[in-house]
């Protein structure tokens, strides 16, 4: 009976670590492809990695610490972690901090109206499969 369980989490573990990595790719690709829409000219995969990946874990502290705020802690952590992410993605991508907060803004439109387009599309494929 254990033996079942602890299998039962190493499956989740593994899907899950799985899970993760392929959506930090995925969100390096919308990074991607922001700095090229918004014309930064040394815009490579390697640094939308590194843009991705350093801007979520400092975004993740200023989040966390602003979050600790009675009341408005939740939305200024929100705004906090995005300008903050921006930053990062300026440094990175050695461009001027207007270009660095819209592409950030613009990663996340685009991963939005992607996320939203692949609901939808599940969602009328599973109509269309009752018959509706």
């Amino acid at each position: 009976m254990i033996d079942w369980l602890f299998s039962a989490l190493a499956a989740a573990a593994g899907i899950i670590i799985v899970v993760v990595i392929v959506t930090f790719f995925v969100a390096s690709a919308f990074t991607l492809w922001a700095a090229k829409i918004v014309k930064v000219e040394n815009a490579t995969f390697g640094r939308a990695l590194a843009a991705t990946f350093l801007g979520t874990l400092a975004g993740a502290a200023v989040s966390f610490v602003l979050g600790l705020l009675p009341v408005v802690g939740f939305v200024l952590g929100i705004i906090g972690a995005w300008l903050i992410d921006s930053l990062v993605v300026k440094a990175i991508f050695a461009t001027s901090y207007g270009k660095g907060l819209l592409i950030t803004l613009l990663a996340s439109v685009l991963a939005g109206v992607v996320a939203a387009g692949l609901i939808l599309l599940l969602v009328f494929l599973g109509l269309a499969s009752c018959g509706l």
